[in-house]
């Protein structure tokens, strides 16, 4: 029997998601531009930076691939009395320069591999006792020489081109930089991530010290936003294919072989010495790179050409025909057998899921009796093999069980593998159906070091729609939203999209093609350096696959509930106090155990019980404990849920899932009433009749009931009517009840209380992301509490600085442009003395009120800095 399928379930939004590694950093203009358009980064813009202990500054640094020219400064100090200290990299001898003023310089060598794929750690050591300077190269020494500081060190620094008076430089490598630091002893004095996304200017973390930039041009947009590449305007039916170890996109038209390099960035346009006018529309190319040749197919009339490069011409010619039956068809070729294979398509009426065959050293056509589990009939689905192409993925879809157009159709999110060894097909998993149906691109693009992969999807509901990358894996039916999206115009067969990786040069390209009434075909490429940043994602639980999961499991199920009766559950009105908050721990796999649910009141079990545990008030002032063991529910911030061992257990909930237990907890937590069975079916099942709605109930509690376990002690209760939701308050702690205490104790709250509340606060605002009509009140009513107590205790507390600015932020996640928190923040940051700080909230507030305005914040900095 399967276990649980988890689904990743997607909210779009622009803040990154935690645990998503995200590409960031500077990149340097360099030779392939002119000198004035070249890169500098200038740590030092407003004076030297001067320090009294020994000095280290370190980097992440790699080099861009594919450029001709890689000699140049990577960085460069000067000090009081003129010393420079250089890091230089000579292409010629690929080594690196190691260079103290005049008298000394030595050469080391870096893995070329890995200055280009990876990214290599640099530091350079400033010691005032020895009066040395050194360079180690991943927390290695390799070279130490000789240099006159004094007493003190103060440098001005540079990385890229500078235009310091008698030190210039305008050569430099194609490279990018990330992570820069400064220690000033043991500590860190300084820290430049290079993680903005626009401006000429980054802003250092600890200190708030601005760096300057000329001719910026950050890493992360390019990891976020597809670049147009090209687009060609071709009459007739062209097609596209890829050579994945050239790097080379083709498009093949009748009079023309239009190609681009992702390696050299070269485009060619080569007449073809005959044309081929005979190309039919539904023909599709396909490039072989086992035998490195270029191909064109018509699968109705099972023909296959080869493009021949010497005499620019194609060994092909169609007869006319009648419209393709194989519209859409998904096609890979394999190592294994030498073959080319073409699988689905769409076509008079008929959605298929036939697989054929044309094996290249045969040249002969077959059509595959195919064995294992059925694959629907389909198109539009996103098909990818393996490195050998001895396996193919085929997913998603649109098509219908019998094959026929007018017997309900449907989109399909299922993942099937093909075996070229034994031709069966067998369902690797089924994803639940998303909120807003969506169909994919053509190819599926798999990467071989992380197994991972990578597919284009969207809504085929409308014309003007557009393409959005995901990224999932074959162990569990989870996928993310990877970067910006592509707009497509989307006309049935009259479009079509693809997907292809460059491995080399690290970019996912994507093409469309949109054929018009003209019979003029839009080729549009676009290219997104890999590996693409997250747009954003939450993790929730996928369906089970079948009931008899849950009917197999209640014999054990009314065991472990004899087990849980015996320790008395406890109600849900008694809360326990604010432990510290477990965040980024890894994800746990394990089967959930299921138990049934309380459908009526238990004798054993005090409904109206109330444990007393402490409560945080004025007179209560406890410490969070560094280390809580109980299970833990955080409704402030992103939904999550931990288990007793700190585990994050949150992808288990499905929409549904979440939706009852949000219901269910928060009006039991609120009121300690719970929520009547007919507002529970309203909400939910509106569209059921009482006993579907009652059955749906019922089946979906047991699965939630089975989650809630891997907390600790709970039930679901049904009393007069209404479910509510108890549990021993020593064993989970949800961080709402909490906030009930808070705000039914008694107030002002003491110091110790507003840093307890601020720590609850700092995971964000009452369910952010959850856009439920249910909720909205609720959310209002919370926020307007939150900043009552909030704005009470800053003016308990006005003379704590620190403490206001902690105030200040949490006000912001209710309210971002809140003038008397703006205040308060500036004022207490330039009261501190962080006076770049305060100017950098300011900036901030003033754009968010922009964005939400749509006019300029019409007050100065200095109206609000005001100690």
């Amino acid at each position: 029997m399967r276990k649980f399928i988890l689904l990743l379930f997607i909210h779009i939004h622009l803040v990154t998601i935690s645990g998503f590694a995200q590409s960031y950093g500077l990149r340097f203009s360099s030779h392939e531009v002119v000198q004035e358009k070249r890169t500098t980064l200038n740590l030092s813009s407003s004076g030297p930076l001067c320090f009294k202990k020994n000095t280290e500054i370190s980097f992440d640094l790699n080099f861009i691939p594919y450029k001709e020219t890689y000699f140049g400064y990577i960085f460069r100090t000067i000090d009081a009395n003129n010393q420079n200290i250089d890091l230089v990299y000579n292409q010629r001898e690929r080594t690196f320069n190691f260079v103290i003023g005049e008298s000394f310089s030595k050469t080391f060598l870096v893995d070329s591999v890995a200055l280009h794929n990876k990214w290599v750690h640099f530091a350079i050591k400033f010691d005032l006792d020895n009066q040395s300077a050194s360079i180690l190269v991943n927390d290695k020494l390799v070279i130490k020489g000789p240099a006159k500081f004094g007493s003190s060190i103060c440098e001005r620094i540079f990385f890229g081109t500078n235009s310091f008076e008698g030190f210039q430089t305008v050569d430099i490598p194609p490279m990018n930089i990330r992570n820069i630091q400064i220690k000033e002893g043991d500590k860190l004095k300084y820290n430049w991530p290079l993680s903005e996304n626009e401006g000429n200017t980054a802003t250092d973390t600890k200190e708030g010290k601005i760096a300057l930039i000329k001719n910026a041009n950050w890493i992360g947009p390019r990891h976020q936003s597809w670049k147009p590449v090209h687009t060609w305007e071709i009459q007739g039916n062209p097609s596209v294919a890829f050579d994945k170890n050239n790097e080379v996109l083709y498009i093949v038209s009748s009079d023309t072989l239009y190609s681009i390099s992702f390696k050299s960035e070269q485009q060619k346009a080569i007449k073809l010495t005959q044309r081929l006018d005979s190309l039919m529309p539904g023909s599709q190319s396909v490039y072989n790179p086992y035998n490195d040749k270029l191909y064109n197919f018509y699968i109705d009339q099972k023909k296959i050409g080869a493009y021949d490069t010497t005499s620019r011409r194609w060994d092909i010619n169609y007869t006319p025909d009648l419209l393709t039956i194989y519209w859409q068809a998904n096609k890979f070729v394999s190592k294994a057998d030498s073959s080319l294979y073409i699988l689905c398509g769409y076509g008079q009426m008929q959605y298929k899921n036939t697989v054929q065959r044309y094996q290249f050293s045969t040249k002969q056509w077959d059509s595959i009796p195919v064995r294992g589990e059925r694959l629907t009939p389909r198109y539009m689905a996103a098909v990818g093999a393996n490195e050998d192409g001895d396996t193919a993925y085929i997913l998603g879809g649109y098509g219908s069980n019998s094959g026929n157009q007018v017997v309900n159709p449907r989109h399909y999110y299922d993942l099937f593998a093909f075996s070229v060894k034994d031709h069966s097909f067998s369902k690797i998993y089924q994803f639940p159906e998303p909120p807003e149906q969506f169909c994919f691109a053509n190819s599926m693009v798999i990467d071989p070091e992380t197994h991972n992969y990578y597919a284009l999807i969207f809504p085929n509901d409308k014309f003007n729609t557009s393409l959005q990358l995901i990224e999932g894996n074959f162990h569990e039916p989870n996928y993310r939203l990877l970067g910006n999206s592509i707009p497509y115009s989307f006309h049935d067969i009259k479009s079509f999209a693809d997907l292809y990786y460059c491995k080399e040069s690290n970019k996912l390209v994507a093409v469309t093609l949109y054929t018009s009434k003209d019979n003029i075909t839009e080729v549009k490429a676009y290219s997104l350096e890999f590996p693409p940043n997250a747009l954003a994602s939450s993790v929730v639980p996928a369906k089970s696959i079948s009931h008899w999961y849950y009917l197999l499991l209640i014999p054990a199920g009314i065991i472990i509930l004899m087990i849980f009766r015996k320790k008395k559950p406890i109600a849900i009105k008694a809360t326990a106090p604010v432990p510290k908050p477990v965040n980024d721990l890894p994800v746990v796999k394990k089967e959930v155990v299921i138990a049934p649910v309380h459908e009526a009141p238990v004798d054993d079990i005090p409904v109206n019980e109330v444990v007393h545990t402490p409560v945080v008030t004025s007179d209560t002032e406890a410490i969070i404990s560094e280390t809580d063991k109980r299970g833990q529910v955080f409704f402030f911030g992103p939904f999550e849920v931990l288990d007793k061992d700190g585990q994050d257990i949150t992808r288990f909930f499905t929409p549904l899932l979440k939706e009852l237990f949000l219901l269910i907890s928060i009006h039991t937590i609120r009121s300690g009433k719970g929520i009547s069975s007919d507002r529970l079916y309203a909400t939910l099942w509106r569209d059921k009749s009482n006993k579907e709605a009652q059955n749906n109930r019922s089946v979906n509690m047991v699965k939630l009931k089975a989650i809630l376990d891997k907390l600790g002690v709970c039930s679901f209760v049904k009393e007069a009517d209404r479910w509510s939701l108890q549990y021993d308050a020593s064993e989970i702690r949800m961080d709402l009840a909490d906030f009930q205490q808070w705000i039914q104790g008694p107030r002002p709250l003491t110091r110790q209380g507003v840093k307890q509340l601020l720590q609850l606060l700092h995971r964000g605002s009452f369910l952010p992301d959850a856009n439920y009509i249910w909720l909205e009140d609720i959310q209002s009513e919370i926020s307007n509490i939150s900043l009552d107590i909030l704005t009470e205790s800053a003016a308990q507390f006005k003379s704590d600085p620190e403490l206001l600015i902690e105030i200040a932020d949490s006000i912001f996640l209710f309210d971002p442009v809140n003038e008397e928190a703006l205040r308060m923040k500036c004022s207490s940051l330039v009261g501190l003395g962080r006076h770049s700080l305060a100017k950098a909230a300011f900036n901030k507030f003033a754009k968010e009120y922009n964005h939400m305005y749509g006019e300029e914040f019409p007050h100065a900095f200095n109206e609000y800095s005001v100690e």
